[in-house]
């Protein structure tokens, strides 16, 4: 019995640990693999489920997951809404900008752009489950967060957004709130000049694609000299990944449908860097500060120790070729002593070579803080949109020059046939991490 209570126990602890241990990059390594190839349902598979089940990020991530393969699994999407109502909050930059943030339970503050796609994906949910009434709630809500004046220096909004809250409006039936978000993408940015004609129409067209492109930025290390080194060191970066490819929309009678492409979601995560330095810059200067001594006492202990070994390795074999050389009774001496030493020079140079990039390997993992970088990764880079209004027979096909999609059916409200759908546009993956 006392056995099995230790045993008990022991698992509970692991249990434990696992559910406290933040996910990385190595954790998504092969569901971020399935993605990029647009294997949505294989991303699911992989997708990490030991650590962090049940929180903000995973669930907007599983989430997305879900609604690109028209599955409105949206059950803990609506668990987080309910959770975080009334949770939203300001903060005020030195440069008096103004951000509003979300901190959940498990203290992650979540960005501008994440809040309101939690909001986005509920109002797609609820339009593929048919609850037309809720989906247009969310979307007034995401509209809210998008319009509000949080400060005229500071105000968040963003023409790609825009565009897709405008395609949530057209799925609700409310094709005059999908008129004003049009307009209000085409003033942000005047090179969107068919949304501008898109929303002059006074009837939705009969039918509206609204595509999601990329695969999600990746967080890359991008350390710089600054006037604060722990601050310059663990400086991040996002790099995008989708290569904004001309996409073409057919029907299976041929019917062609023109693409236009938004702007990409470059901006969101500036501005998620920019409340990030702000929000977290003295806790990270001491955190990084503390991690970034003990890694390097420890990457130069190994490299010293290495260092060591190989010298001595060299000097060894040295000595020992000298004495063949002096002692050895033989017409080969001369020959053998010095292969002798010179094996042992080259065997020495390589410990200390491997050692030291085996330390500075480890060192620059340690160090690196994109490898533990917490955001939403399965959110998009941008959309195409296009409209039509002549008859369109299903199944629909997108294609890119390295995808290609099927679109078996749209979401239907009022007078507006909308369809939703993801090509992932990414070159072949290398490595995640």
């Amino acid at each position: 019995m006392a056995t099995r209570l230790l045993w008990l126990a022991v698992a509970l602890l692991i249990s434990a640990c696992s559910q406290d241990r933040l996910l990385t990059k190595r954790d998504y390594q092969e569901s971020q693999r399935y993605f990029t190839q647009g294997d949505a349902e294989q991303a699911l598979q992989e997708f990490p489920r030991r650590a962090e089940r049940g929180d903000f990020i995973t669930t907007m991530e599983r989430g997305y997951l879900n609604l690109i393969q028209s599955q409105p699994q949206i059950v803990a999407l609506q668990r987080q809404a309910s959770v975080l109502e009334n949770r939203v909050r300001y903060h005020v930059s030195r440069e008096a900008k103004t951000f509003f943030y979300l901190q959940t339970p498990e203290d992650y503050y979540a960005s501008e752009h994440e809040v309101i796609w939690l909001h986005f994906l509920l109002s797609w949910g609820y339009a593929l489950q048919g609850k037309y009434t809720d989906a247009c709630v969310e979307a007034r809500v995401a509209g809210s967060l998008l319009s509000l004046p949080w400060s005229p220096a500071g105000h968040f909004d963003d023409p790609a957004m825009r565009l897709f809250l405008a395609g949530l409006w057209a799925m609700c039936g409310e094709w005059h709130e999908a008129q004003v978000d049009l307009r209000a993408a085409w003033f942000m940015d005047n090179r969107l000049s068919w949304a501008k004609e898109l929303a002059e129409r006074d009837q939705p067209p009969a039918h509206l694609f609204v595509v999601l492109g990329g695969p999600g930025p990746e967080p890359v290390w991008n350390p710089e000299l600054g006037a604060n080194p722990l601050r310059s060191e663990r400086r991040v970066g996002f790099r995008l990944r989708g290569i904004r490819s001309p996409l073409s929309i057919t029907d299976r009678n041929g019917v062609s449908v023109e693409a236009h492409l938004s702007p990409d979601a470059g901006k969101w995560y500036e501005r998620h860097l920019a409340r990030e330095s702000e929000l977290h810059e003295l806790i990270l200067d001491s955190t990084y500060g503390g991690k970034a001594a003990v890694s390097s006492t420890i990457a130069g202990g190994k490299i010293a120790a290495t260092t060591g070994m190989g010298l001595a390795i060299g000097l060894g074999g040295t000595a020992l070729g000298a004495a063949i050389i002096n002692y050895v009774n033989s017409s080969n001496a001369l020959e053998l002593g010095l292969v002798v030493a010179g094996a042992s020079i080259r065997k020495g140079m390589q410990v200390s070579e491997e050692g030291y990039r085996d330390s500075t390997e480890v060192l620059r993992q340690d160090l690196d803080p994109s490898i533990t970088y917490r955001f939403v990764r399965y959110l998009p880079e941008y959309l195409w949109m296009g409209w039509s209004d002549q008859p369109i027979v299903y199944p629909v096909e997108l294609r890119t020059p390295t995808a290609r999609v099927s679109i078996a059916r749209p979401i239907v409200a009022g007078r507006a046939a909308v369809s939703v759908a993801h090509v992932p546009d990414a070159a072949v993956m290398r490595r995640y991490w």
